[in-house]
């Protein structure tokens, strides 16, 4: 009996920007089917019907009627994808877009290894802070970002997809977590490489030469990203997310300015996932 790839893609937008169209381009047509989930609370349709036009029968376009967070409305797409027969679901970034043939890549993966206790396959992640390019083999590994990564369907049915008290950030790190616990593997298929923006880098410098660079959201986003941390840390004391929680923390303290409104949100979202509000923080 010949192994089943059914492979639908979902595709979280908020405002969507027409830049990252070109992008989704390059790969929408390698999928079996591709969801567009959008997530601003508008109808915006019109503006991506360029994209539903390349293949009306495969590429749907579903506007959440409110802005529900990027966990809430991955977690739609999910779903849409099972019911559709998926046997598994990639999930990209608007503005990602892979160096080579991926997709095929992992195919080929799938063809050739037993994946029943595969739950995610993975990319290289090359980041303008952090190149990276294609190499043999495969590995495994624990902690892939949520874009660029193949998900195995039935597993993630079994485990009841992303945990929405998640949210808006880290609702990879806290699947990686159970996915791990419940004795899955992530692999990474070193062959396929995804083009990676994960906020914007700063160059950390000493007399004005670049010593290093690393990432830097906005204060708002660390609320998120503390909320969650600290949720995670209290659901399973892991010491990756901890380690990473941590280090967000020293880069404020080392090197970013507007210090107080940093900690100020640092110190708002750990109150709220003390509460139990996981919600937008427009909400609270």
């Amino acid at each position: 009996m010949e192994k089943e790839a059914k492979i639908i893609g979902v595709i979280p937008f908020y405002k969507p920007n027409k830049k990252d169209f070109e992008n989704i381009r390059k790969y929408i047509l390698e999928l079996d089917y591709c969801f567009l989930l959008d997530d601003t609370g508008l109808d915006n349709s019109e503006l991506c019907q360029e994209i539903v036009d390349m293949d009306p029968q495969r590429i749907e376009y579903i506007q959440n009627e409110t802005n529900i967070g990027l966990c809430a409305s991955v977690n739609r797409g999910f779903k849409l994808a099972i019911e559709r027969q998926a046997n598994w679901v990639l999930v990209m970034n608007p503005d990602g877009t892979f160096q080579n043939n991926a997709i095929d890549i992992y195919k080929k993966y799938i063809y050739n290894n037993d994946v029943s206790h595969v739950a995610i396959i993975a990319p290289v992640f090359n980041l303008d802070r952090k190149e990276r390019c294609a190499s043999l083999g495969t590995k495994e590994v624990g902690f892939p970002d949520m874009s660029g990564c193949l998900y195995n369907a039935e597993i993630l049915d079994k485990l009841n997809y992303y945990d929405q008290n998640t949210y808006f950030y880290s609702l990879d790190v806290e699947y990686c977590i159970r996915v791990r616990k419940n004795g899955y593997k992530i692999i990474e298929c070193s062959e396929a490489v995804l083009n990676h923006y994960p906020a914007e880098t700063f160059n950390v410098k000493i007399f004005g030469k670049t010593i290093f660079k690393c990432g830097r959201d906005t204060p708002q986003r660390y609320y998120y990203q503390f909320r969650s941390g600290y949720y995670i840390h209290k659901k399973y004391h892991n010491f990756y997310n901890f380690s990473i929680t941590f280090y967000k923390f020293l880069k404020v303290i080392l090197f970013f300015d507007q210090k107080k409104d940093y900690f100020k949100m640092m110190r708002l979202g750990i109150q709220d996932a003390k509460k139990g509000f996981y919600g937008n923080i427009t909400e609270r």
